[in-house]
């Protein structure tokens, strides 16, 4: 998640972030006089909050999280966006797609960056039915911050290639890579190896006369038989 430690608009005040008492195992309010736990009178702490959690846990900023084994951080919950605090705002379509799994990593780039998301028609049942019904899952976001969303999701490809050492593939080599065929394919005789000529040779003279021995020497068992 994106760091609000350089936006002051996003910064957690220290008397937001509730507390708790290691000693006691709970949360704990400090009194007005003091950061003291009314009860066993040690010192409260800040609690850590989890961001898959979203929640705060009993333990303190920068341990980890039991459930999620991710560090807990002392910013809580993501402050609305500065563009749209203070009131509602229209929400516009920024992007359109056909089912929520491709809807999903757009979503999650566009909350890092601290750009509230809204989706529509993910609660569909099949795939066909999103376009039909829907039109499509609608990816939306506040109307003041849609041109900073889109011109992230342009960019997000190339941001992640980047971070992951991925190399873009030009043109030519993208030609390459279509023509290459893994196929399996099958090998001319000649290509064979010299030491698979005489396996070769042993089974095409199994084929030639080794089954019609064996099916005669059926035939003749089945008719003594009867």
């Amino acid at each position: 998640m994106k760091s609000m430690e350089g936006d002051p608009a996003a910064v957690r005040p220290s008397s937001d972030r509730p507390t708790f008492c290691a000693r006691c195992k709970k949360s704990a309010t400090p009194s007005p006089s003091g950061t003291a736990c009314p009860e066993c009178g040690d010192a409260l702490r800040p609690r850590g909050y989890c961001q898959v959690c979203e929640d705060y846990r009993l333990l303190p900023v920068g341990a980890t999280c039991p459930k999620h084994e991710i560090e807990l951080d002392g910013e809580g919950p993501p402050r609305e966006h500065p563009a749209v605090a203070g009131g509602p705002s229209t929400w516009v379509t920024v992007m359109t797609l056909a089912d929520a799994v491709g809807v999903a990593p757009a979503r999650i780039r566009l909350e890092a960056e601290g750009i509230p998301t809204l989706v529509e028609g993910e609660r569909m049942g099949s795939r066909s039915m999103y376009q039909v019904a829907t039109g499509g899952i609608r990816l939306k976001v506040p109307e003041p911050l849609a041109a900073e969303a889109r011109v992230i999701l342009s960019q997000t490809w190339r941001a992640t290639a980047a971070e992951l050492g991925i190399d873009e593939i030009d043109g030519e080599e993208k030609d390459d890579v279509d023509d290459h065929d893994e196929r399996p394919r099958e090998i001319p005789a000649e290509e064979l190896p010299a030491e698979a000529a005489p396996v070769r040779n042993a089974l095409f003279l199994f084929l030639a006369g080794g089954v019609p021995c064996l099916l005669l020497l059926i035939y003749l068992a089945v008719h003594d038989w009867l």
